[in-house]
């Protein structure tokens, strides 16, 4: 079946507010999708015997479909945001970036900001977190006060940007790539530094009433739910959580083990979850495609966000534009086999 291109033709939210709507033709549509899912690359058919209605309506009252807005970026502002909407998103991650209207954290154009922030609230879709991503240890000094810079605007001026989270990374001493490891990030000292970057961060979004989220990430300092717990247990703040994003966690060597490590992280640091994303794991490991083209078991993701029992945004990402209605669609269907 080829892709939807518009969400009109299928379930707006996963709340089911949509698909109730919906008439004989869309439902043979869904079913339809629902048997081209099963043969793309990551769909486990194990799920289909372990369905959980209630846990089914849980996703559908409390998790919330949205998108990075990265690849509507080379739009209009009015345009993206008609066409995310249509999409039938009702959250982003946003960078304030578009084709005709940009917001600089570094030289703050505060009408700028203001245009953006009206034109989401029109359409009734909500900036669930500000994209703040920046190496924080950055090991070159110039690039890393600019980050910080960066991530200062966005935390002590949230109530002009429209939101009070603002994700990011916890870095790598890389110097060419923020996604790439280092020798450095495992040691104890590289955790320090980390550490003593992310608490004055906390603290200042403590002072602001706004929330720091991170991501972790097996090539960056915090690497692994060990360190992820560690980090929550030294900077004890309401003001610091956590970005779950289940495609950072496992190295080559555990996907074998994927669904037991992802239960470990959720058992452990899942009351500090605030907004979740989603895109895919590759086979072999070293790679996050987008969602349903890897070895992700989408359902069981679901089932994990579901059993925290409280509203969360699921962001779509690492997605090219014309992707989009294929990512979704996958996702959507994996809410009927959770």
């Amino acid at each position: 079946m080829q892709a939807r291109t518009r969400a009109t033709s299928g379930p707006e939210t996963v709340d089911g507010t949509q698909a109730r709507r919906m008439g004989r033709r869309e439902w043979l549509c869904a079913a339809a999708a629902t048997v081209a899912a099963s043969q793309l690359p990551g769909f486990s058919r194990t799920v289909l015997a372990a369905e959980d209605p209630a846990l089914q309506a849980l996703a559908r009252q409390n998790l919330k479909l949205g998108v990075h807005t990265g690849p509507y970026m080379a739009l209009p502002l009015a345009e993206a945001v008609q066409r995310i909407a249509d999409d039938g998103f009702t959250g982003v991650l946003t960078e304030y970036t578009f084709a005709d209207v940009r917001f600089d954290p570094l030289a703050p154009d505060w009408a700028a900001a203001d245009k953006i922030v009206r034109a989401f609230e029109k359409k009734g879709i909500e900036i669930a977190a500000s994209y703040g991503y920046v190496n924080i240890i950055d090991p070159v000094p110039e690039r890393r006060e600019r980050g910080k810079a960066r991530m200062a605007c966005l935390i002590q001026n949230w109530k002009r940007l429209g939101c009070a989270n603002v994700s990011t990374e916890t870095g790598t001493f890389n110097t060419e790539s923020d996604w790439a490891d280092a020798p450095e990030n495992l040691t104890e000292e590289g955790y320090v530094q980390c550490r003593q970057v992310l608490e004055e961060f906390a603290r200042m979004a403590e002072q602001a009433g706004a929330v720091v989220s991170i991501e972790p990430y097996w090539r960056n300092v915090i690497d692994s739910v060990d360190r992820v717990e560690r980090i929550f247990q030294d900077i004890q703040s309401p003001a610091l959580r956590l970005v779950m994003d289940p495609c950072n966690y496992p190295r080559k060597e555990d996907l074998p083990r994927l669904r037991p490590l992802l239960e470990d992280v959720f058992r452990r640091v899942g009351d500090k979850i605030i907004v979740a994303h989603a895109k895919d794991v590759a086979e072999d490991g070293l790679d996050t495609p987008a969602a349903g083209k890897g070895v992700l078991d989408y359902p069981h993701y679901l089932r994990l966000l579901a059993g925290l029992n409280r509203p969360l945004h699921l962001l779509i990402e690492h997605v090219t534009l014309d992707d989009i209605p294929r990512a979704r669609d996958y996702v959507l269907d994996a809410f009927q086999r959770i």
